[in-house]
């Protein structure tokens, strides 16, 4: 799941995705500002508009849900 995170956060033109954890909690990633891949590869970090933040292990990565660009206003 980490490749499949990695690719998304990679591709041009990005497209907003979240990931849903063996928890049962899904966090959005708006833009590619608002997640990374760890140095080893093995966790996600994920930011939040807050500035707060958490890391999810690579193995509770369970799915990935791509999601349709939000409209801006203008």
């Amino acid at each position: 799941m980490i490749r499949d995170v990695r690719r998304l956060l990679e591709a041009s033109p990005f497209v907003p995705f979240a990931i849903v954890t063996s928890g049962g909690m899904t966090y959005p990633v708006a833009t590619k500002d608002h997640a990374d891949i760890s140095p080893t590869g093995n966790q996600v970090l994920i930011w939040f508009d807050d500035d707060s933040g958490l890391i999810v292990a690579g193995l509770h990565v369970t799915a990935i849900e791509v999601r349709p660009p939000v409209p801006q206003a203008g």
